[in-house]
């Protein structure tokens, strides 16, 4: 998979306000999985594939002097974020790639990723690259909902025309494994928020799933 194919998809959906739609889509698991982080602080937290910058400021809002850094690839997700910023916290929005973070080693306390990791064009680099930004003893949460056990998302690759990484849960934790970290757990998390009743199968599906959320600690 290209990394071009990927910044075409995501500025084309800049341009159709999916960035909202993922906002509302997703707020819901994330504000569950970081009220339950207890960041503390002056933390200094990278979100990988930020899109507009929500979750980023999520985070930056966590508590006081904590800096949250959205890194996305997508330029128009970038002005995206850039235009909806409040200047009230510490959260900025930097272009960039997973493979090739331009970070020092060690410079973060704890990464976050919502519904992104999988369109890394190198998913060995990517998860190498995050384990070499993380200070040791850091943290690593990846939510994700493209994932093998959750059966209705299997053909999303194919409806968006690109080549997705795709595992199962087993498969998620051997990979962090592999690029140095430890203590590699996941879980699901569910949406509070319902399907009505009369949704398609498949939204109930999905929602019965949940969100997988991989927590990784470097050593």
């Amino acid at each position: 998979m290209s990394q071009e194919k990927v910044v075409e998809t995501f500025d084309r959906w800049a341009d159709a306000g999916e960035d909202a739609r993922m906002e509302e889509g997703h707020g819901d698991v994330v504000r569950q999985v970081i009220e339950a982080l207890d960041i503390a602080a002056g933390e200094r937290i990278l979100d990988l594939g930020c899109g507009n910058g929500w979750a980023t400021r999520m985070l930056a809002q966590t508590n006081a002097g904590v800096q949250a850094i959205g890194v996305d690839a997508s330029p128009k997700m970038i002005a995206r974020a850039d235009e909806l910023h409040s200047f009230t916290i510490r959260a900025r929005y930097d272009w960039g790639s997973f493979e090739n973070l331009e970070f020092k080693d060690a410079e973060f306390d704890r990464i976050f990723s919502m519904e992104a990791l999988y369109y890394a064009t190198d998913l060995e680099k990517a998860l190498s690259e995050a384990c070499r930004v993380l200070k040791p003893g850091g943290n690593a949460h990846i939510l994700i909902d493209y994932y093998e056990e959750s059966s209705t998302t299997e053909t999303w690759d194919a409806s968006i025309g690109l080549d997705l990484h795709r595992k199962n849960e087993a498969g998620w934790r051997a990979a962090f494994e592999a690029a140095g970290f430890n203590d590699v757990a996941t879980k699901r998390v569910i949406d509070s928020r319902a399907p009505a009743p009369d949704a398609h199968a498949d939204k109930h599906a999905l929602h019965a799933a949940g969100t997988l959320h991989i927590h990784a600690k470097k050593g």
